[in-house]
């Protein structure tokens, strides 16, 4: 407890001395600090941070929202400019914001204008600047929205047939299947409704749904600026009449003037590819270097000076426009999708050039492409830690990216990891090595035996054939795993942020050619025979996943799922039922002399990040899974168990130390002990910027992992729903990370606050903190990347 008190005198002395910093050092006099800015809105609908991105000055950043860090920084410098500590101090630091009335005033006009735009047209915004502290000034935005404008009335009035009618379609009626590969009914429904807000924003996106539609069903020329609005608001105050009315299409004649006329749709009419073309080169050298001019399924198709490098159907396959049709906006995206997932491509670009033919609009569209580089190598090198445990791994990476002039992409890998298992404190002492290997062959289409093309093309999914070999040695034993699988990817059709992976054939064979005697003995039974045995592990799966994170793009609110099912051994067991198969002396079915695995998983991961500002960020996680192993067999296979503790789990304990359930530490004799059938994990994090690359968080972990059935070698190891929630650990701590945007150095510290695997008071580990590693509450992880 006195090592806790210290630790936070020692925290609260460093805050004081920062802020005891003068944060008016630079600032002139008849000048004043921007130190605070508060906007009061009598509006709950607009929420203040959401409103200060309008504001053109904001006062410094604050750490944590409570310390400006940056500013102390700065000044710590000295006014000699030229002096390098001081260089290199304000470089790190952040130069005073000083008030300026200019920007205020903008700022509030800017907020003015927002509100107009939400339909509040007679909406307040004025400001108030507090200058009573020295050199330092608050400013406050007071918003009174006053009552809004409502859309009494809104009437469509498109005084062309065919576009009225597509503007008016009704929603499609969907079954839950229809729905997972379709999109929302809402693309189909008329986002203004009587009664809303007359917001502007929803206009225009009313404009850009029917452009959608309209560009769907041929009109390829036609964008949202055909369409417009007049609003009355003289029935009574605070009412609009809206009506949408469709603009005519002027067309520009060869004599100067202009000519209104309908709008009509496009008819494609000539498709060409271009295998060569280089976007560097002007267009005549480009047309000098084709060579080669085929036909497929009415589409032509011109070599260059790579010749036929990549097969003409394979080019016809993935275009999904055809001529005499219609010109559809979605098609061009699935053709840019389509040749999006060859890779023996790139720089795809689809051009139209428009033209009229016998009273029909007529558009000719060129593909063009060049060829990747098709083959490559690579040499990864990593530093590894994992519970203290330190080491590095190595990796050389073949690619192939056109094997059978398919586009097939072809990889391979081999890999070596070394570990020194005597750094860490656990009880394991010595070296650990893995030596494997890995490949893979991918096609850029669906492929399964007697299918059609026409099938194919619409599933539009790849498929992935990998085998991998992985030889493992530790201390205690050696182990080799022979794994295999045959995989199909694809996009979602409406959403590509989303990817689904079905895994038809996923199997892996796992071997113990050697185990220590000791280690042996010190298994409890069921743990030696489920998870140190040879095993089969042939089943079936799919992912679904989802994120919306755009790295160019942070200061949005991001989030991301993922969804897997598993399921492995039915099939073998159902084979071993019909056929009569005798057991053997451990109760288990086999094949070819190995018994085989048979459960069922499901793991959901969900992940949010919301942007306070530009500098601030909250982000959580919440994680369950569940994997339930029944018939052949009575634990998850040990490379399918959960473990908790970690870098990307409860950070106040080390990789696989926490858990099951509260099970005491005193009957978890090795790694082995520590894994579970169920998982929950539970993350809290708060991020805010440093400097240069520098970024802190502080974070609150919780979770643990339990088995589903119960299990006297580990008693309170087992899921029950009586007591789980006593189970849950609890820990905190700091982060550190470097912050490179292509790729995130991680340095998390944690705490345990609430540890489960102790007895009474204990538990509570937050009374009695202990910095040391190898016995006390204290944990560090280095990983690459966020942890979720």
């Amino acid at each position: 407890m006195k090592e806790f008190l210290r630790y936070i005198l020692y925290t609260l002395t460093s805050i004081l001395v920062l802020n005891g910093c003068s944060s008016t050092k630079f600032v002139p006099d008849n000048q004043y600090l921007l130190d605070k800015v508060e906007i009061i809105s009598d509006n709950q609908q607009f929420k203040p941070a959401d409103l200060k991105e309008y504001l053109q000055q904001r006062p410094n950043f604050k750490v944590f929202g409570l310390m400006k860090w940056q500013l102390y920084l700065y000044n710590w410098s000295g006014k000699n400019e030229n002096n390098w500590f001081n260089k290199q101090f304000r470089r790190m630091g952040e130069a005073p914001v000083l008030m300026d009335t200019t920007l205020i005033t903008l700022s509030e006009k800017e907020l003015h204008l927002f509100l107009v735009n939400k339909g509040y047209i007679n909406a307040q915004v004025t400001h108030s600047i507090d200058t009573s502290k020295y050199k330092k000034a608050t400013v406050t935005y007071t918003i009174k929205s006053n009552e809004p404008y409502r859309i009494r009335d809104y009437q469509m009035r498109l005084n062309d047939p065919a576009i009225d009618s597509i503007a008016r379609i009704k929603p499609r009626k969907h079954s839950w299947l229809s729905t997972a590969f379709h999109s929302s009914s809402d693309e189909y429904t008329s986002l203004i409704q009587d009664s809303i807000l007359f917001d502007r924003d929803i206009l225009d996106q009313e404009r850009e749904r029917i452009t959608k539609l309209l560009r769907y069903r041929g009109y390829y020329g036609f964008n949202k600026e055909y369409l417009t609005y007049l609003a009355d608001s003289s029935f009574r105050k605070n009412v609009v009449d809206l009506e949408m009315y469709l603009k005519p299409y002027r067309k520009l004649l060869p004599d100067g003037n202009i000519q209104e006329m309908p709008h009509r749709p496009y008819y494609l009419n000539k498709i060409t590819i271009l295998s060569d073309y280089d976007p560097l080169k002007p267009e005549k050298e480009n047309a000098l270097q084709l060579t080669d001019t085929l036909y497929q399924n009415h589409i032509e198709i011109i070599y260059g000076e790579n010749g036929r490098f990549i097969r003409p159907s394979v080019l016809a396959r993935s275009v999904y426009l055809a001529p005499g049709r219609l010109y559809n906006e979605r098609s061009v995206e699935q053709t840019y999708s389509s040749f999006a997932r060859l890779r023996a491509l790139k720089n795809i670009n689809l051009r139209f050039q428009e033209f009229e033919e016998n009273d029909s609009l007529k558009l000719n569209c060129t593909i063009l492409t060049s060829p990747s580089k098709l083959q490559g190598f690579g040499v990864d090198l990593e530093g590894t830690n994992s519970a203290g445990d330190l080491g590095f791994a190595s990796s050389i990476n073949y690619q192939h990216r056109n094997l059978f002039k398919g586009s097939e992409a072809f990889t391979a890998k081999i890999r070596g990891a070394y570990e020194n298992l005597g750094s860490s404190s656990d009880n394991s002492v010595g070296n650990y090595w893995e030596i494997g290997a890995e490949t893979g062959l991918t096609f850029p289409h669906f492929l399964f035996p007697f299918l059609s093309d026409r099938i194919a093309r619409r599933l539009r999914a790849t498929t992935e054939f990998k085998v991998s070999y992985s030889f493992q040695t530790r201390p205690e034993y050696q182990r080799a795993i022979l794994s295999g699988g045959w995989n199909y990817i694809w996009q979602d059709r409406f959403n590509t942020q989303a990817k689904h992976v079905f895994k038809l054939i996923d199997i892996d064979y796992v071997h113990l050619p050697k185990m220590d005697r000791a280690f042996a003995d010190s298994l409890p039974e069921s743990t030696r025979l489920y998870n140190f045995t040879d095993q089969f592990v042939l089943g079936t799966g799919y992912t679904y996943s989802f994120s919306n994170y755009v790295p160019q793009n942070k200061l949005r609110n991001t989030h991301s799922f993922r969804f897997s099912f598993e399921m492995a051994g039915n099939l073998l067991y159902g084979i071993s039922k019909l056929t009569h198969q005798g057991k053997n002396s451990d109760g288990m079915y086999e094949l070819f002399g190995i018994p085989y695995s048979q459960f069922t998983k499901v793991d959901f991961d969900f992940s949010k990040s919301m942007a306070i500002d530009a500098r601030n960020k909250v982000a959580y996680h919440i994680g369950v899974g569940v994997g339930y192993p029944y018939g052949n067999t009575r634990k998850l296979p040990f490379e399918r168990s959960y473990f908790s503790g970690g870098a990307n789990s409860v950070r106040g304990w080390s990789v696989r130390s926490l858990g099951p359930g509260s099970m005491g530490m005193e009957y978890a004799g090795t790694f082995a002990d520590q894994i579970g059938d169920i998982r929950l994990d539970l993350n809290l994090e708060y991020r805010t910027k440093l400097f240069w690359k520098f970024e802190l968080a502080a974070y609150v972990d919780a979770g643990n992992i339990w088995l589903f059935h119960n299990d006297p070698d580990h008693p309170n190891g087992n899921f029950d729903f009586s007591r789980f929630y006593k189970e849950i650990a609890v820990s905190y701590g700091l982060g550190l990370r470097l912050d490179f945007d292509f790729f995130l150095l991680r340095f998390d510290t944690g705490m345990k606050a609430y540890d489960p695997q102790q007895r009474g008071s204990d538990r509570w580990a937050i009374k009695n903190p202990n910095f040391h590693v190898s016995d006390g509450n204290f944990a560090w992880h280095f990983a690459v990347g966020y942890p979720f």
